[in-house]
């Protein structure tokens, strides 16, 4: 009853604030993201299948909410398709961005439990900067409820760097991380794949997709994997399906209803090890990177995720539609984890326990009128909207210590837990954004002229002592661009963006932070004469205030100071359609904090590395063929805020293949055989550090076998 009751008033109170009745919104309501942006039913264009050999993509369709061309766009913004992702192959969102510039998903290693990533140097909230579908995933940065979606069921990722606070409310200064979702479609789609790898890796994986009549069309994606973390004695497992139907009565309506359930029994290993002992020696030795600090009976993260929405659309005039996207999620996770905690000697280590329960229900809703009109010369595209979101999770943190363990020659069994102590607590966040937008076309000029107002509530409630810390107000957010395009495809710009972000998180003395602002100068140049050619290169000066970081082995949060990022963005997408893609791109990022704690004044902060490269060369060497290579180079980082302990900097190499059997062979038509290899040379290296008593093994030599039958 709790529960229902949680779900009925904040929906009621967001379709209020749209202007809507819940009858009125299935009436008129928005936001179709059906296929291309969902013109809503563009003819057959809406129902035909995506272009699995498509490695560029023109546009960006959540940049602005609106479909536009990213040449013309006065932003940094990075499209993964489908078919880079299928032949990347990547186990988590985050590593399909390895070859997008101005990211970094090594924060935590070879660990996959959680969507990692760094934008543009920011890690504060690198779990949380992630949206489904248009909609914010309901993650609570700071607890262990953050969500993840596995990459099988999305048809592409955007990479928008630079504040985006004016269209999606809280949001990183760095930027984030959207993903459309694949969507039913009436052409029939019927595909099954299997894969095998290192490590004892195994999945199943099913996409069927089709319509029932000329109105209905649905889809039905399912994944069961597992297999075992390079870490001894760690596994991960998860089985997640995605329903969906679709309904378009006319040209000018469509309403697509989703769930996504996914159960994430075994989480894999998250933990680290002291900078002496993975970096650099301790004692004249280093640790293995399969070293498992934990318990083999004990360490277990067990989690269950849940999401139901729609997404509607409605055009009322050729030139005018209202778009409505909500979604209700809801989460529960169970932890119990040994971890190292530091040495005690030459050879062991100390070591605590931790172990957590978290249910969090959360709703989002996006609302927004968007049209185009004329002014003299002047070609207005405007949006206009309301979004809502509420989250609330409520749980406990506890910890104790645990016996030592020998980093070298572990022996395990010593698992007597004493001085255990544990905190409840309820933490709740509720935002409401009104936003409108401006993209003006006169000639070859383009602007963008935006501005957003929120009103946030945040607190934490500790139900033991009765007392609840909290932060409230209101703040602006405003984005502006101006871009001009030449004929021959040349596109210089510049813009000034900002970033607005409310935290549930708490200091030492139990009290709400409060919330960080970002502002960005950013100009460039883009050069898109074509779709399958893009060139940019970008300059950005984002500062953000009222930073903090949570203390290395504690449940607070300590402040950081005002952290400025410099850079120097550089990406080239060539796309020469069957015969060769060629994606590159380089990162040069400086980053200073300032007005910091003692020790900290003009130190660059840990897990953001100075530069980032990349190279993927795709060829198509025979009919049906294809061989991917590719290269990534990771620049020096640190581990301390003092910048006293560097983490090397290293370069990885990636290999794909794939063939086409039915080319080759009579009766194999539709089944195709690909093989995928990460870091193909083995390269032993720690890819970033939390401190100096937790650093974290990059992924070692990982191949994946995947046999699929498409029909």
């Amino acid at each position: 009853m709790k529960a229902a009751g949680f779900v009925r008033t904040p929906l009621a109170r967001a379709l209020w604030l749209a202007g809507l009745s819940l009858a009125g919104a299935m009436a008129h309501a928005s936001d179709a993201v059906i296929l291309p942006e969902v013109d809503v039913v563009a003819g057959d264009a809406a129902r035909a299948p995506a272009n699995a050999s498509n490695w560029s993509a023109g546009d960006s369709r959540v940049a602005t909410k609106t479909t536009t061309t990213l040449g013309e766009l006065a932003q940094s913004v990075s499209v993964v398709t489908r078919a880079q992702i299928e032949a990347q192959m990547p186990s988590t969102i985050v590593e399909a961005l390895n070859y997008s510039p101005g990211a970094y998903a090594g924060l935590f290693g070879n660990a996959t439990r959680y969507d990692y990533v760094a934008l543009r140097g920011f890690v504060d909230t690198s779990m949380a900067n992630t949206v489904l579908d248009g909609l914010r995933l309901m993650s609570d940065a700071g607890s262990f409820s953050a969500f993840a979606v596995d990459p099988y069921f999305v048809e592409r990722v955007e990479l928008v760097r630079g504040p985006i606070s004016v269209l999606y409310g809280n949001a990183a200064p760095g930027g984030m991380v959207a993903l459309t979702s694949k969507q039913p479609q009436h052409a029939r789609h019927s595909e099954v794949r299997v894969d095998v790898g290192s490590d004892a890796q195994r999945a199943l994986a099913f996409d069927l997709a089709g319509g029932l009549s000329d109105t209905v069309s649905v889809r039905l994606t399912g994944i069961g994997k597992q297999g075992d973390s390079m870490q001894d004695y760690a596994e991960e497992k998860r089985l997640a399906i995605m329903p969906q139907l679709l309904w378009q009565p006319d040209k000018d309506t469509a309403l697509l209803l989703q769930a996504y359930l996914q159960n994430d029994p075994e989480g894999g290993f998250h933990s680290g090890t002291p900078y002496e002992g993975s970096v650099s020696e301790h004692a004249g030795r280093k640790i293995r990177r399969e070293f498992f600090d934990g318990e083999p009976d004990h360490d277990q993260f067990d989690r269950s995720q849940r999401m139901l929405g729609y997404q509607f659309a409605h055009r009322f005039t050729p030139a005018w539609e209202v778009r409505q996207n909500l979604r209700y999620t809801s989460s529960d996770m169970d932890l119990e984890q040994f971890y190292q905690a530091g040495w005690a000697d030459d050879s062991e280590l100390y070591r605590g326990y931790s172990f957590s329960e978290e249910k969090l229900k959360g709703l989002a809703v996006d609302t927004r009128l968007q049209g185009a009109v004329m002014t003299g010369d002047w070609l207005h595209e405007l949006v206009l909207g309301i979004d809502y979101q509420d989250r609330k999770n409520e749980g406990f943190w506890g910890w104790g210590t645990v016996g030592n363990i020998d980093a070298f020659n572990p022996v395990y069994g010593n698992d007597a837990i004493s001085d255990t102590a544990r905190m409840n607590w309820v933490r709740k966040f509720r935002q409401t954004g009104f936003y409108l937008q401006d993209q003006i076309a006169l000639g070859g000029w383009r602007f963008t002229a935006g501005a957003r107002y929120d009103r946030a509530n945040t607190s934490v409630h500790d139900p033991d002592a009765g007392t609840t810390t909290t932060w409230s107000g209101g703040e602006w957010s405003r984005r502006l661009g101006v871009l001009y395009r030449f004929d021959n495809g040349i596109a210089p710009y510049l813009s000034y963006s900002e970033s607005f972000d409310p935290s549930s998180n708490t200091d030492i003395d139990g009290q709400v932070l409060r919330p960080t602002r970002g502002r960005q100068l950013e100009g460039g140049v883009k050069y898109q004469p074509h779709a399958g050619l893009l060139l940019t290169a970008a300059l950005y000066d984002l500062d953000q205030e009222h930073v903090a970081r949570m203390v290395p082995g504690a449940s607070h949060f300590e402040p950081v100071g005002t952290v400025q990022s410099r850079g120097l963005e550089l990406e080239a997408v060539l796309d020469l359609g069957k015969y060769v893609t060629l994606h590159a791109a380089y990162t040069r990022n400086d980053m200073e904090i300032r007005n910091g704690a003692d020790g900290s004044e003009g130190k660059r902060p840990r897990q953001s590395p100075e530069q980032l490269a990349s190279a993927w060369l795709n060829l198509t060497p025979a009919a049906g063929t294809r061989l991917g290579l590719g290269v990534r180079h990771i620049g020096k980082s640190w581990a301390d805020i003092a910048n006293t302990m560097a983490v090397p900097s290293t370069t990885l190499f990636d290999l794909s293949a794939s063939v086409e059997l039915g080319k080759w062979i009579e009766g194999m038509k539709g089944v195709s055989l690909q093989l995928s290899a990460n870091n193909l040379f083995d390269k032993d290296y720690v890819a970033a550090c939390y401190g100096e008593n937790y650093c974290y093994f990059g992924e070692g030599r990982s191949v994946m076998t995947s046999l699929k039958y498409v029909w």
